[in-house]
């Protein structure tokens, strides 16, 4: 019996045993038994955590906060001039507290921070430690506003609003602007009145010693003075009207010259003994002169620079040019020059991009010879000018002229007015599509294109003067006469006289009319003396 009482007890506490390690989960008696092998981690946390993803919330409960770690003291410099170039390092790494407190959620007025493995631990506090060091603000940014010439910023009022972008600029404001009034002012002489009866002779050079055949005026484009070119004998020689007062001309092309013709900074001339079309870069010339190159072009230098660069160059195949005529068509904007050889005409056009004359074409022909008449008309009807070569009289209100059509490709062949009825033309010219002025001996009659007198009532059609006209200025309603002696204006309107110069004890000539009327003068009694040079001031503007 006692046997058997004995067995059922220890089966009882057997059973009671087996009952409390039932109770033991797997995770627990693993752990146990890692513990008795010598083991130092516990798997007990991995349980609670394994615990905690089997619930939707996060049970309560506060958890001890893990200490944080003590900040790395900075490393000292290597010498002193480690200590004075040193620059205080700026720790980009979170700290413990920090990195614990991203991520936390609020869940019944208790905080949550994620733990070092990613996992959330309730009621951990996200506190940052006492000796922790925020980082220093950075400045208020400064916009640019100068007002009375401080800088303005922003700092800590809203008052203070940056400026207001300017509205964006119309099409047409971003146009290229127009130059001001000091950079269009021409510096040379002192403007005179245009008023009535106001013409006068200013006198721009005393005593010149040249033979000059022709003149011509241009502005400089950078210094802006305005500038007399003069041909002669000797040479081109140019005379600046803003330094009248050194009374000196200078040298800038040293052979003959009777025809010049400036257009663009670009003079075109009749030079040479045997003559011919010459192209000069005035710019080159004028710095060349008072000795503002680089490099002295003398000699073979010259002659080896390009001409796309050369100062001067000689237009082929125009040797024996004896006359040149410039016209611009107003109708397709192009401008033509004209010349006469001994046995054609040649004929060029400007060509902007290269700042040049261009040729066109060479008519076979022969002209007369000495050449006394040499313009050109422009007709609506044709692409190139008309060459007018002579003027007859065939009645007092019927003229003819004599002309080569450059528009025909088969022949140039003309006929001349017989030379009993040809007049001693001085100045024959174009001033509208349908009207010319031809002025010879002491007459000016405004013709059409056929030679017809224009009769018409507001104006008149012929004036008569009391001396032998040698050049003629037009003007918007009247024409300057020059003559041995002076000037005379006379109105188309009332045929009354509007401006009058005259001084017999002088014997006074027209040089150039371009757009400065240039003279020279020498007394009456000594024709070989040297002579002096004037400017006609004081009258309207002329025409083109």
């Amino acid at each position: 019996m006692q046997s058997s009482v004995g067995r059922s007890e220890q089966d009882g506490g057997a059973k009671e045993g087996f009952g409390e390690d039932s109770k033991k989960s797997l995770l627990q008696s693993v752990d146990e038994e890692l513990l008795t092998r010598g083991h130092r981690s516990s798997l007990a946390d991995l349980e609670d955590r394994l615990a905690y993803t089997a619930y939707d919330t996060l049970p309560a409960g506060p958890r001890p906060v893990p200490p944080p770690r003590k900040p790395k003291p900075p490393s000292p410099p290597s010498s002193r001039m480690d200590n004075e170039l040193a620059v205080p390092e700026v720790s980009l790494a979170k700290p413990e507290d920090e990195e614990s407190s991203e991520g936390v959620t609020e869940s019944d007025g208790e905080d949550e921070t994620p733990d070092r493995d990613g996992t959330l631990r309730p009621g951990a506090v996200a506190s940052p430690p006492a000796d922790h060091v925020q980082p220093p603000e950075i400045p208020p940014r400064p916009w640019r506003q100068q007002e009375n010439g401080t800088l303005k910023h922003n700092g800590n009022s809203t008052a203070d609003l940056p400026p207001i972008v300017p509205p964006r600029r119309s099409k047409m404001a971003q146009q290229k602007p127009t130059l001001p009034a000091s950079e269009c002012v021409i510096n040379g002489l002192p403007p005179t009145p245009q008023v009535h009866m106001g013409a006068c002779f200013s006198k721009v050079f005393n005593g010149c010693p040249l033979t000059i055949y022709c003149s011509a005026s241009w502005v400089h484009p950078e210094k802006r003075d305005q500038i007399v070119l003069i041909g002669a004998e000797e040479g081109i020689y140019s005379l600046n009207l803003n330094e009248i007062h050194e009374a000196t001309m200078e040298l800038l092309y040293p052979r003959r010259t009777s025809w010049i013709y400036v257009i663009k900074d670009i003079m075109m001339s009749l030079s040479g003994k045997n003559s011919a079309l010459y192209r000069h870069d005035l710019v080159m010339l004028h710095g060349k002169a008072q000795g503002r190159l680089s490099l002295p072009l003398k000699g073979k230098l010259e002659r080896i620079m390009p001409k796309k660069y050369a100062m001067t160059v000689k237009v082929p195949d125009t040797k024996g040019c004896s006359r040149c005529s410039v016209v611009r068509n107003p109708y397709n904007g192009f401008r033509y020059l004209c010349g006469a050889l001994p046995d054609s005409i040649f004929l060029m056009q400007w060509y902007d991009p290269l700042n040049k004359f261009m040729l066109l074409k060479n008519f076979n022909c022969t002209v007369p010879s000495p050449l006394k008449v040499f313009e050109l008309f422009i007709s609506p009807d044709c692409e190139y000018p008309l060459v007018c070569i002579g003027v007859g009289l065939l009645s007092r209100t019927q003229l003819k002229f004599d002309h080569i059509n450059l528009n025909s490709a088969s022949s140039w062949q003309y006929e001349m007015t017989p030379v009993n009825l040809q007049a001693d033309v001085v100045y024959v010219s174009q001033i509208d599509r349908d009207t010319i002025i031809v002025c010879y001996d002491n007459v000016v009659k405004v013709v059409n294109m056929q030679g017809r007198l224009k009769s018409n009532r507001k104006q008149a059609a012929e004036l008569h003067f009391d001396f032998n006209v040698e050049h003629l200025v037009c003007l918007q309603d009247s024409v300057l006469a020059f003559y041995k002696h002076g000037m005379q204006g006379r109105s188309f309107r009332a045929n009354e006289v509007t401006q009058e110069i005259c001084d017999k004890t002088r014997i006074f000539r027209v040089l150039g009319s371009d757009r400065v009327v240039a003279l020279e003068s020498r007394p009456a009694d000594e024709s070989a003396a040297a002579s002096n040079l004037y400017i006609l001031t004081g009258h309207e503007n002329s025409y083109g």
